[in-house]
């Protein structure tokens, strides 16, 4: 069986990012795996149309690639993970080529946790001005984006997903060229119709959560202080003084918070930073160990 690991770099910044905090853990992940690794770096689509949106979407084009044939499985994750390999299995393990391999938006780390994470993030969001739509269950999630999707009771977290050239080509492209992209990020781009569109089709086969390890949600529920606390020091602010100390290759120092990463990391297979890019050069003394 032929494997890849695909990701897209698109500019300068990301491509740093990249290759400073994933390039070496991703290679491991693949070595040990038997996968290839393919970074993009260059969109896969240049029209206007995928100008004006996101480059998000451009992910539900990688099967439509002439080098995706050559392939029986491709697995897609985001620039923002950090893998580890430690303690990992195959992603693909046990999931039928039929189907796409996702991880339940709404189950990380557990569905009762992150209903406790999310309320504890509305509240911090709502005192901080922070804008975002309010999804307190899935069919929420899609209501709130005109989605009739009222008889399906989950949402996938797209970042991360296992899919095959020979069976999803099709409705990947139909998602791709079927649906716009008019709103802001708090939207979740692509994410929000791709599976209703996976979900209603009955292609979807859930993974463990630990492939799509997403640590807003899991700080908010299990380290509060540490994410939502803006008393302190509000989080742009924080952000605007990481960027700064990059640029000038100043340290970014956080014990506490780095402490946090750690234990997180451990745990987890693909560590997903989506909305926390800021917090990943915390990890670069984590994944040395």
């Amino acid at each position: 069986m032929k494997k890849a690991l695909v990701t897209l770099t698109i500019g300068e910044s990301f491509e740093r990012m990249f290759n400073e905090l994933c390039k070496v853990n991703w290679q491991q992940y693949c070595e040990k795996f038997n996968y290839e690794l393919i970074v993009l770096t260059n969109p896969l689509d240049t029209t206007e149309r995928a100008k004006k949106r996101s480059p998000s979407w451009q992910k539900l084009l990688i099967l439509s690639q002439d080098w995706a044939k050559q392939y029986d499985r491709i697995v897609w994750v985001d620039a923002d993970v950090i893998i580890n390999s430690k303690f990992a299995y195959d992603i693909i393990e046990n999931v039928p080529e039929n189907k796409v391999g996702a991880v339940s938006a709404y189950s990380i780390p557990t569905r009762e946790i992150f209903n406790l994470a999310i309320y504890r993030l509305y509240d911090s969001w709502d005192k901080n001005g922070v804008k975002y739509v309010r999804n307190l269950t899935p069919q929420e999630y899609y209501l709130n984006r005109s989605i009739p999707a009222q008889n399906i009771d989950d949402v996938i977290q797209a970042g991360v997903f296992v899919c095959s050239p020979k069976y999803h080509q099709e409705i990947f492209e139909y998602v791709y060229y079927n649906y716009e992209d008019t709103r802001g990020n708090e939207y979740n781009y692509e994410n929000p119709v791709l599976s209703y569109e996976l979900l209603k089709n009955d292609k979807v086969y859930w993974i463990s959560n630990r492939f799509n390890f997403c640590i807003a949600e899991i700080m908010a529920a299990f380290y509060p202080d540490e994410m939502l606390d803006y008393k302190k020091q509000p989080i742009f602010i924080k952000r605007v003084i990481n960027k700064l100390k990059r640029l000038l290759n100043i340290p970014i120092e956080n014990n506490q918070q780095t402490a946090i990463l750690k234990n997180i990391y451990e745990l987890s297979i693909f560590m997903h930073f989506a909305g926390s890019a800021n917090l990943m050069p915390l990890m670069k003394d984590i994944i040395k160990d």
